[in-house]
């Protein structure tokens, strides 16, 4: 599922085989449409944009799975079953998160682009995974002035 081909650089089959180089850099930038008289048109894209999008899409099919869970359960804990890390985040990260990841789903939907939900759950597990080191749990001295230091030497 892509998005509409509106802006997408356009190049025919013909145009391909006499000059794959050209149409191969247009295609390393995003997807390219390859026009062809004789059936469907092809969508030529880099390999990791597709491999992004899928990533994005089974992030997709986990939060629908989480939503569409256990009655009974709230989102946040069903979303522990499905992200086991989650448990990880504070109390009140755990409430952003589900708002995060379903907003974002729902954007990534409107645009058909998934990329954007499987770098946005990827984030909130590095935070979670900062969180199980020990990040966060002290209380940090933020410094208001400099503190001037002398150069070390080489």
């Amino acid at each position: 599922m892509y998005a509409p081909s509106i802006g997408r650089p356009r190049f025919s089959f013909s145009e391909l085989s006499r000059n794959s180089k050209a149409v191969a850099q247009a295609a390393e930038t995003g997807p390219v449409t390859i026009t062809r008289r004789d059936g469907d048109d092809l969508v030529l894209m880099p390999k990791s944009l597709v491999e992004s999008e899928d990533s994005g899409l089974e992030a997709v099919a986990s939060v629908l799975e989480v939503l569409a869970g256990d009655e009974g359960s709230a989102p946040t804990i069903r979303l522990v079953r499905t992200f086991p890390w989650v448990q990880f985040l504070p109390d009140e990260d755990k409430t952003e998160f589900v708002e995060d990841i379903v907003k974002t789903a729902r954007a990534c939907a409107s645009v058909a682009k998934f990329a954007p939900l499987d770098v946005a759950i990827q984030a909130w597990k590095s935070t979670a995974e900062a969180h199980a080191a020990g990040w966060g749990k002290t209380d940090y001295v933020w410094l208001t002035e400099e503190i001037p230091v002398e150069r070390p030497s080489s």
